[in-house]
């Protein structure tokens, strides 16, 4: 997953990190992941002290979600080896 490869760069690299931070387009596109022209882009860092909870935009009218559908639309896989950090 790219999304995974930026986050272990951020950790690993503190000049990345400040591009994915000032410009997240330019540093997702260094690692091969197209953002469509027009879209926004905001990376946030979490603290020892403050966990972000991004709430996702609501699924369509489409039709009901399973269970595994909604944890992938959400991105439900936590990377603190399955603990919640938050408060």
């Amino acid at each position: 997953m790219t999304i995974a490869k930026a986050i272990a760069r951020a950790w690993a690299d503190d000049g990345y990190k400040a591009k994915l931070i000032a410009d997240p387009h330019a540093a997702l596109n260094d690692l091969g992941v197209d953002v469509p022209a027009g879209a926004s882009v905001k990376v946030i860092e979490n603290t020892v002290e403050t966990t972000h909870f991004i709430l996702p935009v609501a699924p369509n009218d489409a039709g009901e979600l399973s269970i595994d559908e909604l944890e992938k639309v959400a991105g439900a896989e936590i990377i603190n080896g399955g603990a919640w950090t938050g408060t």
